[in-house]
């Protein structure tokens, strides 16, 4: 690692407190304790970690390589330090207080480093020897940046989990009371009628779970395309029983949630081939569904005239 490089990493640990602050701004105790998919961590659980880390592996690895010839550094299990710590249980006002304290010691310590003790040595209990240096760029960009990315990934996929668990309900907000005569009216001479866009809504959730399914467990998989007016006049859309499918339709996104919910972050990221759209993610699909409900739930508003 060059000058620059070793200047560039400490930049960002000074940076470090600032962005985790405004990460962290406005997030409500619920967000704070929600888990992205089943065994992760919420963000709550990230930051007691991040104060963990901060002081039992990177300052302490600090302290003893400069102290010590090659000392050997044992590795910290953050998974067993979740658990007997119970983070769950723990404040974030009080983690995030006490992690700003130890990256104020950490930059203090690492402004006074000589420069020939930027080269001194430990052995890492895993990791074999590591230098300072070594453990700069670790903990700048796979301790800092990657939990950093980890905070910002959770509150996206909340705020898409919000939309889509809402959205039966919202469905069931408008069409009460509707008339039946209401339900099945065009809301213009071509168009679909109340009944037959909640008909499509019930059906193409079916074929985003078929999507999201694909797209992790095989490899860039090439997506078809419904035939909706074919669909529609098939499956006799317009003679349907509107409280039936808004319980299919509440049934299916439940699946779909589940579905989502039981994927790890990085197959959320995994990519399929839309006809038209071209490359989508996993993450882009669950945006689209969110989406698409707010565009036919208007397009029903405007068929019962509630819009």
């Amino acid at each position: 690692m060059d000058d620059a490089e070793r200047k560039q990493h400490l930049a960002m640990l000074k940076e470090t407190p600032k962005r985790l602050k405004e990460a962290l701004k406005g997030v409500p105790k619920k967000l704070a304790a929600w888990t992205p998919a089943p065994g992760k961590w919420s963000i709550l659980e990230i930051v007691c970690h991040l104060r963990d880390m901060e002081r039992e592996a990177y300052l302490e690895r600090y302290r003893r390589i400069l102290a010590e010839d090659n000392p050997s550094l044992p590795d910290v299990d953050g998974d067993l330090y979740a658990l007997e710590k119970d983070y769950r249980s723990q404040k974030l006002t009080a983690a995030l207080r006490e992690w700003l304290a130890l990256r104020r010691e950490t930059l203090k310590l690492l402004s006074g480093v000589k420069s020939a003790q930027w080269q001194r040595v430990g052995t890492h209990e895993t990791a074999g020897p590591l230098g300072v240096l070594g453990f700069l760029q670790r903990q700048a960009v796979g301790n800092d940046q990657a939990h950093l990315g980890q905070i910002e990934a959770i509150k996206r996929r909340h705020a898409i989990f919000e939309r889509l668990e809402a959205a039966p309900a919202r469905l069931s907000a408008v069409l009460k009371g509707a008339s039946d005569e209401a339900l099945r009216r065009p809301r213009a001479p071509g168009k679909w009628s109340a009944i037959e866009t909640l008909c499509h809504l019930r059906d193409t959730e079916r074929i985003y779970t078929d999507r999201i399914t694909k797209t992790a467990f095989s490899e860039r998989p090439q997506y078809w395309m419904m035939d909706n007016d074919k669909v529609a006049q098939l499956l006799k859309y317009r003679e349907a029983d509107a409280s039936a499918v808004l319980k299919e339709f509440r049934t299916r996104r439940a699946e779909t949630i589940g579905l989502l919910r039981s994927l790890p972050h990085p197959v959320w990221q995994r990519i399929g081939i839309h006809p038209k759209r071209g490359e989508l993610t996993i993450e882009a699909i669950a945006g689209l569904i969110a989406d698409h409900d707010d565009s036919h739930l208007e397009q029903i508003r405007a068929a019962l005239g509630t819009s």
